[in-house]
């Protein structure tokens, strides 16, 4: 890849599925998406799952918010995002929904 164009990823597929996501927190992307980030919500998503990390082999749940709706949303992430999530999915025992909460909220708190 040339040098000037560091930022941007290699072509590669992307892949549509209809996940559920937190309301509150879909809403804080949409909040960046159009004010903040020069970024559609989805590929905030994509960033926020390969941001994701779980270290030391632990999973830190948080609650979900009080009276917190979910709601099931087509997103679009690249396809080494998906993988990874089916392989954090096999290792943990947790759902590809609550991977992709838990990666929004992880980014949106450590950034």
């Amino acid at each position: 890849m040339q040098k000037g164009f560091y930022r941007f990823y290699p072509k590669e597929k992307w892949i549509n599925k209809n996940i559920e996501i937190e309301e509150s927190l879909y809403e804080k992307l949409k909040v960046l998406s159009e004010n903040e980030i020069d970024a559609s919500i989805n590929k905030l998503i994509d960033s926020c799952v390969e941001n994701f990390k779980i270290e030391n082999n632990t999973v830190i749940y948080y609650k979900k918010p009080e009276n917190e709706i979910s709601i099931s949303r087509s997103i679009r992430l690249r396809e080494s995002m998906w993988n990874k999530l089916e392989l954090l999915k096999k290792d943990f025992d947790i759902s590809i929904y609550k991977l992709i909460n838990m990666s929004i909220k992880y980014t949106l708190d450590n950034n």
